[in-house]
C-alpha cells in the first residue's frame, strides 16, 4: 500500500508539471485507487532544462548570449518506479535525451544516484521533485559537445593557477568528494588546504578546464545548509587567476 507521503507527491508532481506530455502515469489505474495499490508505481517526467553551448559555424541558436556562447533548450525525460517500500527505499530511475550520448546519459545518471543516496542517508522523505530540480540544475554539463581537444593544441595550451577561499563546509566529506570529481573529470591537479579556521583550494590545469571548474562550483550544490538540504556555495572568494608558470602542471 502506497504511504500518503508517496501518493501527495505524486499528485503534487502532476500538478507542477501539467504540461502537455510533461507527466504520465504509466500505470492509470491506479490513479483512481492509489491508496489500495500493492503493485510498484511507475511515471514519467519530461523536465525542461538548459546548456550554454558555444554555437556552431552558421548554426541558429535560441538566444544569443553577449560572449558569443547560446543558451541551447532541451528534455530530459525521467521515468521513476517506486516500490512499495519508498520512499524509504530509492527510486529506480531511467533517463532519455536525444541531446546526449549514451555514455552521458549514463555518467548524469550515476551522479543523480549519488545525489538521491545523499538525500536518503539524511532523511526518508519523498525526492523525487528534488531529483527533477537536479536535473534542470545539472542536465547541462552533461549536454553533447565536441571534445575540448579538438579545439586546442594540448601541447601548446595555456595553464591557468586558480586559488580559492572557503568560509566553511557544513558537510567535509561530501564537499570534498565532489570537488576531487570535478578535479578528476577536468584532468585537473588540484589541493585543499586547511589552516585553522581557512579553507583554501588551490587548482591548475588548462585555462578552459579551469573556468569550467569555476562555473560548476558557482552553480551546481556542494554542500548543505543548515537544515541539511544540498546548497551552492555562495562564500567563494577567487584569491589568485592567472596563468600559470611554465614549469608547473
Amino acid at each position: 500500500m502506497a504511504q500518503p507521503e508517496v501518493l501527495d507527491e505524486i499528485l503534487a508532481l502532476k500538478s507542477i508539471f501539467c504540461n502537455p506530455g510533461e507527466f504520465d502515469l504509466l500505470n492509470p489505474s491506479f490513479l483512481e485507487a492509489l491508496e489500495e495499490s500493492r503493485e510498484p508505481i511507475s511515471f514519467k517526467i519530461a523536465v525542461k532544462c538548459t546548456a550554454e553551448q558555444q554555437p556552431k559555424d552558421g548554426a541558429k541558436s535560441s538566444e544569443k548570449k553577449s560572449s558569443g556562447s547560446s543558451i541551447v533548450n532541451f528534455v530530459v525525460e525521467m521515468t521513476v518506479t517506486l516500490q512499495l517500500n519508498y520512499p524509504k527505499s530509492l527510486p529506480e530511475i531511467s533517463l532519455s535525451c536525444t541531446e546526449m550520448s549514451k555514455k552521458n546519459l549514463f555518467s548524469m545518471r550515476d551522479k543523480m544516484i549519488e545525489y538521491a543516496t545523499d538525500l536518503r542517508t539524511s532523511s526518508t522523505e519523498p525526492i523525487i521533485m528534488d531529483l527533477a530540480i537536479w536535473l534542470q540544475e545539472n542536465a547541462g554539463l552533461f549536454c553533447n559537445k565536441p571534445p575540448l581537444s579538438s579545439t586546442r593544441n594540448n601541447s601548446t595550451a595555456e595553464n591557468t593557477i586558480l586559488l580559492l577561499k572557503l568560509d566553511h563546509m557544513r558537510n567535509k566529506n561530501r564537499y570534498i568528494k565532489t570537488i576531487t570529481r570535478w578535479v578528476d573529470e577536468l584532468k585537473m591537479n588540484g589541493r585543499v588546504f586547511f589552516v585553522g579556521y581557512l579553507i583554501f583550494i588551490l587548482l591548475t590545469g588548462e585555462t578552459e578546464d579551469v573556468r569550467e571548474y569555476l562555473r560548476r562550483h558557482k552553480t551546481c550544490n556542494v554542500d548543505i545548509d543548515s537544515s541539511g538540504k544540498p546548497c551552492k556555495e555562495r562564500m567563494m572568494n577567487v584569491l589568485t587567476q592567472e596563468q600559470a608558470p611554465d614549469n608547473l602542471r
